[in-house]
C-alpha cells in the first residue's frame, strides 16, 4: 500500500510540470466572422518577456507556458485595426478564451483618398491609440484617434471608436454624434446602428 502511494506521488510529481503550464487560446476573425489568417497576437506581461504567435488558416493560436498574472494582448493584421484584450492567466490548465474581432481599414489598394498614405505609419498611430484606450487614458486616446481621423478621414470606423470612448465618459451627445458619422459614412454600419438604438433606449 504505501509503495503504490509513493509511485502515485511520484507519478503526480513528474507530470505538473506538463499540465503547469498557463494556456491561452483564441481566435481572429473580422467583422463578419471569417478567419484572420496570419494575425500576430503578442502577449505582454511587464515583469516578462513578450511572447508572439500567428493564427493559422481558421484563425485560431494558442500561447503555452504563460506564468500566472495580467496579460495584455495585441492582435495586428494587414488591412485591420489593432486590438488589445486584458486576461488575466493561470499557471494551471487552460484558462478563458481571448478572441478579437479586428475591424477593417479602408481599402488603400488602387486610386482615392487613402491611396497616397503612408499606411505603416497610420498603424502605428492607431497602436499607440488603442494603447491609450487600454491604459484608461481616455482624453488622449480620443485626441489621438481624432488626430488619424484629420489624416484619413476615410476611416469612418474610427468613429465607432470614438463612440465608444465617449460612451466611457459617460458624454452620451458626442457619442451619438460619432455614430452617426460612421452610419452616415457607411449606412449598413450595423455596429453603429445598435449602439444609436441602444442610446436611444437609454
Amino acid at each position: 500500500m504505501l509503495r503504490s502511494l509513493a509511485t502515485l506521488a511520484f507519478v503526480l510529481f513528474v507530470s505538473a510540470p506538463a499540465f503547469a503550464q498557463g494556456r491561452v487560446t483564441g481566435t481572429v476573425k473580422d467583422a463578419d466572422g471569417h478567419a484572420v489568417k496570419g494575425a500576430t497576437i503578442t502577449a505582454d506581461n511587464p515583469n516578462l518577456p513578450s511572447v508572439t504567435v500567428t493564427s493559422d488558416a481558421k484563425g485560431r493560436y494558442s500561447f503555452l507556458g504563460l506564468r500566472g498574472g495580467t496579460w495584455t494582448f495585441t492582435a495586428h493584421a494587414p488591412g485591420f485595426f489593432p486590438a488589445k484584450r486584458q486576461s488575466t492567466t493561470r499557471t494551471m490548465g487552460t484558462n478563458a478564451n481571448v478572441d478579437f474581432e479586428l475591424l477593417p481599414l479602408t481599402d488603400t489598394s488602387g486610386p482615392g483618398p487613402m491611396a497616397t498614405l503612408n499606411t505603416a505609419a497610420l498603424q502605428q498611430q492607431l497602436t499607440a491609440a488603442a494603447q491609450l484606450e487600454q491604459e484608461d487614458k481616455i482624453d488622449e486616446a480620443i485626441s489621438a484617434y481624432k488626430e488619424v481621423l484629420t489624416k484619413a478621414p476615410a476611416l469612418t470606423t474610427v468613429h465607432l471608436q470614438l463612440g465608444v470612448l465617449y460612451e466611457r465618459k459617460h458624454d452620451k451627445a458626442s457619442a451619438v454624434a460619432e455614430y452617426e458619422a460612421a452610419l452616415k459614412a457607411d449606412p449598413a454600419n450595423a455596429k453603429a446602428r445598435a449602439a444609436l438604438d441602444r442610446l436611444a433606449r437609454d
